[in-house]
């Protein structure tokens, strides 16, 4: 594991975060916040990818 465990949930909560705050938005059809909201969860995925792979 390339990361301390405390910043991979912290991570896993961010995207988990941002992945409903992006279905709320959606749904309230508040489309800028929206967007905003799956750039970051997506971002975040993409840094829990980074920090979970195996090797280098």
């Amino acid at each position: 594991m390339n990361a301390p465990r405390w910043r991979i949930w912290l991570v896993t909560a961010l995207v988990c975060g941002w992945g409903i705050l992006t279905i709320r938005f959606g749904t309230q059809a508040n489309w800028p916040l929206a967007a905003v909201s799956l750039v970051l969860a997506v971002f975040n995925a993409y840094t829990l990818y980074g920090l979970t792979k195996r090797g280098k």
